[in-house]
Formats: C-alpha cells, sequence, structure tokens
C-alpha cells in the first residue's frame, strides 16, 4: 500500500501544496495520470517508486508564464525555431521517471516533433529545455527525472535567482552562466525580467521585454561575448 507523505506542507493556501506517494509501481503511476486526465492540477513527478503530486500558486504561475514568454519572445524576434510543449508529461518506464515541467520547449530538435500530436521519448529526444520555478518546495526530484531523460538545459527559478543547468558528458548537471539554447542570454539577464515587480500590466511588461531583446539581444546574437550597451 502506498504510504502518503507532506513535503514542506504550505502554512497559507496561496502558497504550492505538495505531497509524496511512496511505494507506487509504474502501472499504478500510470493509472493515476489516466485518471487525472487533461487537468493541469496535481503536476506529479515520478521517481524510483515515489509519486510527488504537487499544486501550484498564483506566484508560481506568473513566475513560470513570465519565464515561458521569456523563450518565446527571443525565439520570435531572433526567427529561431521553437515548439512550446507545456507541461507536457514525459515518462521512461526504463529510467523509472516521469515529469511534468512548468514549461518546457524543443529548440535544436524542433524540427522532430513538428507536426506531431504524441511525443514518445523511445523515437525522439526530450525537450531541449526545461523550466522549474521554485517556491515552497525543492526541485531535486524534478531535476534527477530531467538527467535521467536527458534533458540538455534546465532553468531553475527560485527566490534569490536563476539557475541555468546544463547535461555534461559524463550526465550529470553543471550550472553555467550562459543559456546554451540561447549562448547571448545570461542566467542574470532570465532572473532581472522574471523578478520585476508588478507595477503595470503583464501585457505593458511583455512589451518592454520585446524592446530590450531587439534593441541588446538581436544586435549582439552572433556574438554573445560581445560587450552590451
Amino acid at each position: 500500500m502506498a504510504t502518503v507523505t507532506p513535503i514542506l506542507p504550505a502554512t497559507r493556501s496561496d502558497e504550492d501544496q505538495c505531497v509524496e506517494l511512496r511505494d507506487l509501481d509504474w502501472k499504478r503511476y500510470g493509472s493515476l495520470l489516466r485518471i487525472r486526465g487533461d487537468r493541469p492540477d496535481p503536476r506529479m513527478i515520478y521517481l524510483d517508486g515515489s509519486l510527488f503530486l504537487v499544486t501550484t500558486s498564483f506566484p508560481h504561475e506568473r513566475s513560470a508564464e513570465r519565464l515561458g514568454y521569456l523563450v518565446m519572445v527571443i525565439a520570435e524576434e531572433l526567427d529561431i525555431p521553437c515548439i512550446p510543449t507545456g507541461s507536457t508529461t514525459f515518462r521512461r518506464q526504463a529510467r523509472r521517471g516521469g515529469v511534468e515541467g512548468d514549461k518546457t520547449f524543443y529548440i535544436a530538435h524542433e524540427s522532430l516533433v513538428r507536426g506531431k500530436d504524441k511525443i514518445d521519448l523511445r523515437t525522439v529526444p526530450p525537450p531541449d529545455l526545461a523550466i522549474e520555478a521554485v517556491f515552497t518546495h525543492a526541485a531535486g526530484a524534478a531535476i534527477e527525472v530531467y538527467r535521467r531523460l536527458g534533458v540538455p538545459e534546465l532553468w531553475i527559478s527560485e527566490g534569490a535567482g536563476v539557475r541555468v543547468l546544463l547535461l555534461q558528458e559524463n550526465g550529470s548537471y553543471a550550472e553555467s552562466a550562459r543559456s546554451a539554447s540561447f549562448p547571448f542570454l545570461t542566467a542574470t539577464d532570465v532572473f532581472s525580467w522574471v523578478s520585476r515587480p508588478q507595477m503595470d500590466s503583464e501585457t505593458q511588461w511583455i512589451k518592454e521585454l520585446r524592446r530590450w531583446v531587439r534593441a541588446t539581444l538581436v544586435p549582439g546574437a552572433d556574438n554573445p561575448d560581445a560587450p552590451r550597451e
């Protein structure tokens, strides 16, 4: 029988919630995915028999949405092929893991999933970029699943900053100052935009982001090490 363990239970209703179900085999994990269906909550992370059920708060979703807009605005303005796959469930039984990111994207391998209605990790690579917004619980389990699935790049957005993790040849993640998908973009850049106070509408935030991308990133995209004005 599965056991239930709260993971850093939230003290307020507006915080993220995470519960761990232990001793759950792969078949039961699949059954719970089918029962939940297309509903967005709870997000599910499966690792070695433990299933983490995560519900997200408004601050979490706002951060995740900003990160998603950041990727898409950059991709659009620099004409970089990109397919957002949102919180699609990516899982491999052989890796004993499954995960649903806050945001995921195919960039380098965009052409391999273009036009598909289903993504099977047995025949196509995992997403090139995955994003996790972290508030009241750690992202350790999700990071380990991404590592096992072979996701090349992770952005971990935390209160104190954004970490860019790149998959190394030895199969581990190492922190990097720059994105691999967008070499002209630094972790500091990402955090400076996602952490901006909400002084105006998000529509205005997107407009300001787009102006910055056009003025700062587009001119230097071919030379990411050039000094910025």
